[in-house]
């Protein structure tokens, strides 16, 4: 059973394989382990074997891309002074990699050149390719960028002779001093890559002049040959002259002929591409049929396929868009012919070929006469041409949005097939149908995000291409047609590989298609203009269910069978049939009855499947439907007609049926019968007549139902036909007998009908039949009721009654309404007098004009009967409206004054009056609220005065706009209809009925429409409540506006809130609440924030999701805040929803409170709240809100219990306060009861008071007395001692509660602030900025900042010539290390000098990182060698004594930088926001910089300084918000959650303005650079206070308060600004802005005296301070302190600050000391040449040497250059208190880095015993890295070079090196004897004739000739 499972496992899955089409991508060879980037593919086609080479190595793969066999190609130990054959031993050989540049098969072997050992070659054995012989030949380009294209292909430069030869084009490299001898484009001899001819008269080369070729570089794209020519693709500047590169670049065409062994034949043709200038490969192929016929060529001739990209501006940098164009060969050989014929035909006097060496008739085209005019070969006349006619092509496919690549291209059938590569990693497939017209038909993703290469090789089969990018090898089908699953799709497809199998109905190439060549139908393509094999006809394609027919089916192109094959038709599920060939297609016998589908119930057919196949694929491949009827499923005659089959009905034998020869004498065909009888149709069937009237019966009375009929059946000779009626009243059905009257009428006996509802009339159902239940037809017949016809409201009515239809034959009988025939008595014929039930309204105006309505019984029979008689009092009322016998409206008339009266109604019977009265009133209009508006209208005005709700029509004007009246219950009320603009209304008119009452004097104000400019914040629990404050204009004109919520695709608001209007420009309204699963229904979406940043402090959510609605405000009818984020865009109107926060309970219900602060746990709490938000309440008294966080909330309670109540005041059953907490306006959280755990205060009696305090008395006598006894025993220094302790308990007290609040209030907002980095980002300078402040600290305008692009575009001085043969010595490190020890010798060479020339050094390697590691390794192995000598070994690299210790510094920041900015950064960065933050938590000296809280002794503010926080309210008019405070600051973009804060800022009052000022920037601007600030001397500080009032804040100004010569800083409590005081930052005047205050960075206050007018207008020095004026002018005031403690009692304000920060100290030292996988390379390699180079010289102490080395390096020199300046890093500014602090934390990890131990004493600086504790845990961090560090795996040479290489090219660009040459070249002006002689003593230099290039660059200078021998 288990095997059988099996099996069925296997089998389905090989069904679901069958099942499922083949993917595009066959197969994928990941290449990531083996090498970093492929180079090149080829294909062997004899052994389907693919070769792939890349950097460092070779691998065989097989055809389904497994690797068979490897062979390691680099790296290679290389360096550009060795030549091919390889490297002297007085070269220092590093290990290169080796990056293939090319891979060709030739002659049984595999050619690979590489870019080592001068782009020399080896050739490989194919059986084994690890096998091979090296070429010591020069042959490729040594570098890994330059370009080379190989092919081989034929020389006959010889008669005799005729040989395949290797053509090569290299592009020139600088590597080197052996690339001139590699030509251009020469052609070599196989396999010894010998050049073909080399002789005194003949060289097969060609080179680029000397003077041109360092400049003018030709990068070659491809090269082929084809008949007598070979041919190279190049792209190369438009000009070969010097400074000539805005002219662009251009794509060339090379031709040489293969018989000529001197290249003189070589000429250049420029190739266009429409506007695409730049081509990026090329292709050779054979033209299919149908491109060669539209290129005017023979099929397979040869036709150049290349694809083009434009350049961006003028570099060779493509842009992302391509274009394929076509060329036959044919046309490229005759543009080459005639530029060359017009050289010779005097056209063209120069050939242009400047630029090529070895001119010929110096650069002139031959004269005329001799050159002649008809040239037979121009193979014969060799001279080189640039023509000067270009080959232009049209564009034949072009994709605007992608790059191309490569290409492969290949034929199918006539048709030619491009496969195309692009940048993004896709295939795309196109057919070329001709040079003008090409058509994309499928894009394949084969490595998205990667670019596909170059090489794009065709499978030998030509069933797959093999496509390489940058290390993946992916084998791609040419077809997907199985994907494609009917005739339509595949030939719709477009895919020329792809036809449509018709006889097996599938999609195939043409080859998988059975017999597809017997029969063109048999496969049919896209591209032969055949149409997919259909039925054209069915004939018949229905029948009746119980017969047989044969159908004959129409099929006009059937392909033919071979012999022994047939047709078959298939009916649905029945057997197939075979069918017979007939001449327009087939004829098939349907099957027998028996075999056929039964038709379903309640259906008269049922429809199958008719199908046509082959028996030799037993596939169907064409369908139809086919249908089988009933006609006996209609059982009437009217169905019957107009059923859609060939049906009949047999009148009088009641069926429907297809044969008609069945039927008894009448027979209707149907209207879809295709043989139709006289008796066509439904209009012959037995029908009643259309009735003009409807059928009327009475209800109770005995009647007759006639109605007209026709067709009606006639009975038979002898017989007679019975005919009934049935009746069907309230779903009961009567049977009555009928008769036939002249064959047309038929008539129901007499019967009574009735129904039971209770209404006027009834519709029943009349149903004829005869001869049983054969129908005749049916209508409907209405019943009806006199009694409820002539009734009103329950009552019975005469008039109503009487004035009945006549066709109801109602009359009056009695006191009811019957029919006529059932009046005994007889009708009669008046009425009785009018009975009022109703009028309204009640009351009017004395003015009369009322429409009154009455309504009643008996009102007359018509308007003549009541007109006249209607009287309101004595007052006649005018009739308006009339409603027989029930309702009359009337108009009342005027009275002179209000009266109650009743009304009257009379007729011909007499008078009736209404039982209550009437009143009329005088109107009184007083006043109208409110009295202003919005423009939009909507407003609501509420009208106030006596009798307004009076009278039936109210109308108000606003001069002559009309306000929408709308009344309530006692009160009248309008809403304004919109102005066209802001008015002021004259007069308000109120018109009820004919009365008319006026409001003058500007009663209401059109003002301008309400606008909302800002909203805050932006977020809200899901149960809504939070706060949110609305600034706008115009507020004030909305008496209750609503802020609505919504979601984006929907205006359905989904809740609403009323909003309360505080003032014209702010408004307060409460977040609407919202179900998430409400929302989600009406289809929302939730947004997942990111995932959590590694910046955040505090935990976040485990699901912090968040739903984002849209903001409106319904504002009366304002449509511009109705939808803010249509109306607004610029404006963040989206309120986002985040989870309610959860509080939890207190455990136990009751919670002890001890004095200290009340902590509260929850969830959620600050998501979206902040301490405004929450209100904790302890019974019904406030606990006020300190702190919150995310989970955690902090309070301080009353300092005595409140009454035990909750917070409604009800009192608790425990008789104790119940703690609330609540969250905005809708949650609320009970925790349980606080009990206080404190002494009680008790009240004593009187008499007990008065007996205390007499035995107080006494107490305190005998207290005297022991007193003065125990004084004389005890000493001063014990009293002292007491005194001291108890200050220092109080002390250490309040230094830790310090620290809890402080470190609570800092985790808040630094959470915040990392809550902010998640979106902002961390200003992290750039790396050119970073460099800088690194190598050149201060320096801003440095040469070497300048543009290097602008130097190579303009004109090259001496200077410039000279700087690059600098250059060149420079990247010798033979002359370099000389050159560095010289200037080291010198005594005038400074530490300054030695700094600045380590930086231009690296300024200068940047670029090549390798060779300045590797010149770093040199320079310290030479400092080890000196320092080992030395007393101190362990002191190297302590101090800058040499080059080498800056020259290191500046490498690892280079190799640090990227490591740094994404693993170190942010906590270095939130190190320094906490300082900052705690520093400016207190007090800080503007001019001393002396803080409150500080880490340093230096900078502690000794002073008790009263201060008091003072929250400020910023507000700002301009539109965009207080974030941007005036234009200049217009397009900085600040984070989208700073706009969710409320704007508020907290501030000391005893801040100076302008640190006001810096605190309130800081706010407005947070984790924004810096440099993009405004600066604080750029803006003006405005107190808003009163009505309008505003007061610029200065710090000094003429308040400012002076004493004895000193003048102290105003401040805000200077100018007694108080707390929640309204602010505004406004831009300063120009004139205001002096030039020495403009610099942004400037942040205080730092000018220690000023110069002030005496009264007798002399100038007189004015000293300045802000908190402490200096010992020697206050001393004398000591006394007066309100602190009387010594001045070191304040160091523990060290601690606190410690305490508060101490764990973004940690966080950045585990970070700093983290040798995880980030770690960078480099720092490895260091630590290892260190440990190498101690255990090489065998150094004592060894491991403590080497550990002081490594201190000394990456701690001393690069982490504490960071932590002490984090402004190299980060755009921030660093205030001198925050610099002391950092010092501080510097300083304690060197002392974590070293192994010595400090003992610490009373007498130690105090920031070394601040961290005394952590040190031991400082260093074993410390010593745990170098161990980690230490166990890493080696870096290998190859792993230090790639990332050295990957650096170098980052760091390409940023800097002018020109200008850093020439500044580094002042040093060898100074010292250039010196150099010389080191030179010329050196063997080294000598050899390499260093002092004569050193000589060279001196006269290259001065402009003299040089040698360069």
């Amino acid at each position: 059973m288990a095997s059988l499972g099996r099996l069925a496992w296997l089998l389905a899955l090989a069904a679901a394989a069958v099942a499922q089409p083949p993917r595009p991508l066959v197969a994928q060879l990941d290449l990531r382990d083996e090498t970093r980037r492929l180079a090149h593919l080829v294909v062997d086609s004899d052994s389907d074997r693919l070769y792939v080479a890349g950097v460092n190595r070779l691998l065989e793969l097989s055809a389904d891309l497994q690797v068979t066999a490897r062979a390691v190609t680099g790296p290679v130990a290389d360096a550009p002074d060795c030549p091919a054959s390889g490297c002297p031993p007085a070269v220092d050989a590093q290990p290169t990699d080796n990056v293939n540049k090319l891979l060709l098969p030739v002659e049984g072997r595999l050619l690979s050149c590489g870019s080592v050992r001068q782009g020399a070659c080896r050739l490989h054995q194919r059986a084994n390719i690890s096998r091979s012989q090296f070429v010591d030949v020069e042959v490729a380009a040594n570098d890994e960028h330059a370009s080379t294209v190989g092919f081989v292909g034929p020389e006959r430069y010889h008669p005799w002779s005729g040989s395949q030869v290797l053509y090569v084009g290299t592009t020139f490299t600088n590597v080197g001093p052996y690339r001139h001898s590699v030509p251009a484009i020469a052609s070599r001899r196989l396999p010894g890559l010998e050049l073909a001819e080399y002789s005194f008269s003949q060289q097969s080369l060609l080179r680029i002049d000397v003077k041109y070729r360092d400049h003018f570089l030709v990068q070659y794209k491809a090269g082929f040959a084809a008949g007598d020519h070979v041919y190279f693709v190049a792209v190369q500047k438009k000009s070969h002259l010097p400074g000539q590169d805005e002219v662009g670049y251009i794509s060339r065409i090379a031709r040489v002929c293969v018989t000529d062994p001197n290249y003189n034949s070589y000429t250049e043709v420029t190739v266009e591409c429409g506007a695409y200038n730049l081509v990026r490969s090329a292709r050779l192929t054979s033209a299919g049929a149908d491109l060669a016929a539209a290129a005017g060529v023979k099929t397979g001739d040869p036709v150049l396929v290349a694809v083009f990209s434009p350049s961006d501006g003028n570099t060779m940098v493509y842009q992302n868009k391509s274009a394929v164009c076509v060329f036959p060969l044919a046309e490229v050989d005759y543009k080459f012919n005639e530029n060359i014929h017009m050289c010779f035909n005097g056209t063209m006097r120069y050939r242009n070929m400047d630029y090529i060496s070895g001119k010929i008739l110096d650069g002139k085209c031959p004269e005329t006469r001799s050159a002649g005019r008809n040239i037979p070969d121009f193979c014969e006349v060799g001279l080189k041409i640039s023509g000067v006619s270009p080959l232009m092509g049209t564009p034949a496919l072009e994709l605007p949005t992608t790059g191309l690549t490569g290409l492969a291209l290949a034929t199918t059938s006539s048709h030619t097939v491009a496969f195309l590569g692009t940048n993004n990693g896709s295939v795309i497939k196109a057919l070329v149908v001709s040079p003008e017209l090409g058509r994309q038909y499928e894009s394949i993703p084969v490595d998205p995000g990667s670019p596909i290469g170059a090489d794009l090789r065709m499978a030998p089969g030509g069933d797959f291409v093999y496509v390489l990018s940058t290390q993946k090898v992916s084998k791609v089908r040419v077809q997907t047609c199985e994907m494609y699953t009917d005739c339509t799709a595949c030939l719709g497809s477009g895919d020329p590989y792809c036809g449509w199998c018709s006889l097996e109905k599938r999609c195939t190439i043409r080859s998988e298609c059975q017999k597809a060549q017997q029969s063109s139908p048999r496969w049919l393509t896209f591209g032969a203009g055949q149409q997919c094999i259909d039925f054209e006809q069915v004939l018949p394609d229905r029948i009746p269910v119980d017969q047989t027919v044969t159908v004959q089916l129409t099929i006009r192109t059937l392909p033919a069978l071979p012999p022994g094959a047939k047709y078959q038709c298939v009916f649905g599920e029945t057997a197939p049939s075979d069918a017979l060939v007939t001449a327009s297609g087939l004829s098939c016998r349907t099957p027998p009855p028996a075999l056929r589908p039964a038709v379903p119930a309640g259906a008269d057919h049922v429809a199958v499947p008719l199908s046509v196949r082959s028996s030799e694929t037993n596939k169907d491949f064409v369908s139809r439907q086919f249908s089988y009827y009933d006609c006996s499923r209609h059982a009437t005659c009217a169905a019957c007609a107009s059923s859609a089959w060939a049906c009949n009905w047999c009148v009088y034998d009641n069926v429907c049926t297809h044969n008609a020869t069945v039927c008894r004498r009448t027979v209707v065909s149907g209207e879809h019968n295709p043989s139709p009888l006289v008796t066509h149709g439904g209009a012959f069937c037995p029908r009643f007549k259309p009735s003009p009237t409807p059928i009327l019966l009475a209800n109770g009375r005995r009647s007759e139902v006639a109605v007209q009929a026709e067709n009606l059946p006639r009975p038979e000779p002898g017989g007679a036909a019975v005919f009934h009626c049935i009746v069907e009243i309230e779903g009961a059905k009567m049977r009555v007998p009928a008769r036939v009257e002249r064959g047309e009428r038929v008539i129901c006996e007499k019967t009574s009908y009735s129904y039971q509802a209770a209404e006027s009339e009834l519709t029943a159902r009349l149903t004829v039949v005869w001869d049983g239940d054969r129908l005749v037809d049916a209508t409907n017949v209405t019943l009806y009721k006199c009694g409820v016809l002539g009734s009103h409201r329950g009552h019975a009515d005469c008039s109503l009654c009487v004035t009945r239809p006549s066709r109801y034959e109602c009359a009056w009988c009695g006191d009811a309404c019957s029919h006529r025939a059932d009046c005994g008595q007889g009708a009669a014929l008046e009425c009785p007098k009018p009975r009022i039930d109703l009028i309204y309204p009640l009351s009017g105006p004395v003015e009369g004009g009322t429409l009154l309505t009455i309504e009643g019984s008996n009102l007359g029979r018509r308007a003549a009967d009541v007109r006249d008689r209607i009287l309101v009092g004595d007052v006649p009322c005018a009739l308006v409206e009339y409603q027989v016998s029930v309702r009359i409206v009337c108009r009342t008339g005027a009275t002179a004054h209000p009266m109650n009266v009743a009304v009257a109604v009379g007729n011909h019977a007499g008078f009736a009056e209404s039982a209550v009265k009437y009143s009329y009133h005088d109107i009184q209009l007083f006043d109208v609220h409110p009295r202003t508006g919005p423009e939009s209208g909507g407003t609501r005005l509420t009208l106030s005065g006596g009798h307004l709700t009076v009278g039936s029509r109210v109308r108000v004007w606003l001069d002559h706009l009309p306000c929408a009246v709308t009344q309530g219950p006692g009160q009248l009320s309008c809403v304004t209809a919109p102005s066209d603009g802001t008015r002021s209304v004259r007069t308000l008119t109120l018109q009820i009925d004919a009365a008319n009452r006026t409001l003058v004097g500007n009663p209401f104000n059109y003002t301008s429409d309400p606008s909302v400019l800002e909203i805050k914040p932006l977020r809200s629990p899901e149960s809504g409540g939070r706060l949110i404050m609305v600034h706008g204009t115009n507020l004030d004109s909305i008496q209750e506006p609503q802020m609505t919520v919504f979601l984006d695709d929907q205006q359905k608001v989904l809740n609403a809130t009323v909003c309360r209007v505080l003032s014209s420009s702010q408004m307060q309204c409460p977040s609407p609440p919202v179900d998430p699963r409400a929302v989600r229904g009406a289809g929302w979406r939730r947004e997942i924030r990111g995932k959590p940043s590694k910046y955040a402090r505090s935990p976040r959510p485990p699901h912090d999701d968040v739903l984002s609605l849209n903001i409106g405000f319904i504002m009366d009818s304002v449509a511009g805040v109705r939808n803010l984020k249509q109306h607004s865009a610029l404006m963040r109107s989206t309120l986002l929803y985040v989870q309610d926060p959860v509080v939890m309970p207190f455990p136990g219900r009751v919670k002890l409170y001890k004095g200290d602060t009340l902590v509260i746990e929850g969830q959620n709490l600050n998501l979206a709240a902040d301490e405004s938000d929450m209100r904790v309440l302890i019974g019904t008294h406030s606990c006020n809100v300190t702190s919150l966080a995310l989970s955690q909330l902090v309070c301080t309670p009353p300092a005595v219990q409140p009454p035990g109540t909750d917070d409604l005041g009800r009192p608790t059953p425990e008789q104790v306060p119940l703690v609330v907490v609540r969250v905005g306006e809708n949650l609320r959280f009970p925790l349980g009861l606080l009990r206080y755990e404190m002494i009680k205060p008790y009240t004593f009696p009187p008499e007990v008071v008065g007996g205390i305090a007499v035995s107080g008395v006494i107490l305190v006598l005998l207290s005297v007395v022991i007193l003065a006894v125990y004084r004389r025993k005890s000493t001063q220094a014990e009293r002292e001692y007491k005194r001291i302790q108890i200050q220092m308990d109080t002390l250490e007290s309040n230094v830790r509660m310090e620290c809890k609040q402080a470190f609570a209030e800092l985790q808040t907002d630094i959470t915040d602030l990392t809550a902010d980095l998640e979106s902002t980002g961390i200003p992290i300078f750039d790396h050119r900025t970073f460099v800088m402040k690194v190598f050149f600290p201060g320096v801003t305008d440095h040469p070497i900042l300048a543009d290097p692009k602008l130097r190579v575009n303009g004109t090259r001085t001496n200077f410039d010539t000279a700087m690059v043969q600098f250059e060149q010595l420079i990247n010798n490190r033979y002359f370099l290390l000389t050159f560095i020890e010289v200037l080291e010798s010198q005594k005038s060479f400074s530490i300054r000098d030695k700094v600045n020339v380590a930086s231009l050094l690296m300024v200068i390697l940047m670029s090549k990182m390798e060779y300045a590691t590797e010149i770093l390794r040199l320079l310290l192995l030479r400092l080890i060698d000196k320092s080992i000598s030395s007393k101190y070994p362990q002191l190297m690299l302590r101090r800058t004594e040499s080059v080498v210790e800056k020259f290191l510094t500046n490498w690892m920041a280079l190799c640090l930088y990227e490591h740094l900015r994404s693993d170190s950064a942010a906590s270095l960065f939130l190190l320094t926001a906490a300082i900052k933050h705690q520093v400016e938590k207190g007090p800080v000296d503007a001019l001393t910089h002396d803080a409150r809280y500080s880490l340093s002794e230096e900078r502690l503010l000794r002073e008790q300084i009263p201060h008091s926080t003072v929250t400020i309210h910023l507000v700002q008019e301009d539109p965009h918000y207080e974030k941007i405070p005036y234009q200049m600051y217009q397009t900085l973009q600040i984070a989208p959650e700073e706009l969710e804060e409320k704007v508020q800022c907290r501030v000391l009052d005893c801040d100076t303005i302008n640190q006001v000022k810096s605190k309130i920037l800081d706010a407005l601007y947070k984790n924004t650079p810096h440099t993009l600030r405004p600066s604080i001397h750029e803006v003006d500080l405005e107190w808003r206070h009163g009505r309008g009032g505003h007061l610029t804040l200065a710090d000094e100004d003429l308040t400012s308060k002076m004493v004895d010569g000193w003048r102290r800083l105003n401040t805000l409590a200077h100018y007694g600004v108080k707390d929640s005081a309204v602010m505004s930052l406004v831009p300063r005047q120009a004139s205001q802005v002096s030039p020495a205050t403009r610099s942004p960075y400037s942040s205080v206050y730092s000018i220690p005296t000023s110069v002030s007018p005496s009264q007798n207008g002399t100038l007189r020095k004015v000293n300045m301070y802000h908190l402490v004026r200096p010992a020697c002018e206050y001393a004398s005031q000591r006394s007066e302190r309100s602190h009387k403690a010594i001045p070191e009692i304040f160091l523990t304000r060290l601690l606190s600050t410690k305490g508060t920060i101490q764990k973004f100290v940690d966080d950045l030292l585990t970070t700093i000391l983290d040798a995880g996988e980030t770690l960078p390379p480099a720092i490895k390699w260091l630590f290892d040449l260190f440990d190498e180079a101690a255990r090489v010289h065998a150094v004592p102490n060894g491991e403590e040497v080497t550990y002081a080395w490594k201190s000394n390096s990456l701690p001393l020199r690069f982490w504490v250059n960071f932590i002490k300046n984090p402004d190299f890093l980060f755009d921030i500014d660093k205030s001198v208190t925050v610099d002391s602090c950092l010092t501080v934390i510097a300083q304690t990890f060197m002392d974590a880095c070293s192994t010595s131990e400090h003992r610490l004493g009373k007498d130690s600086p105090s920031n070394k015993l601040l961290f005394a504790k952590d040190l031991p845990h400082y260093r074993s961090q410390v010593e745990r890295f170098y161990r980690d560090v230490n166990e890493l795996p080696t870096v290998t040479d190859q792993e230090l070079n790639s990332h050295m290489q990957r650096l170098s090219v980052a760091h390409l660009g940023q800097f002018d090196v020109i200008a850093a040459l020439k500044e580094l070249y002042i040093y060898v002006t100074k010292y250039f004897d010196d150099v010389m002689k080191a030179l010329e003593s050196d063997e080294h230099c000598r050899r390499l004739h260093l002092p004569h290039k050193l000589e060279n660059v001196q006269s290259t200078m001065e402009g003299e000739e040089t040698s360069m021998c």
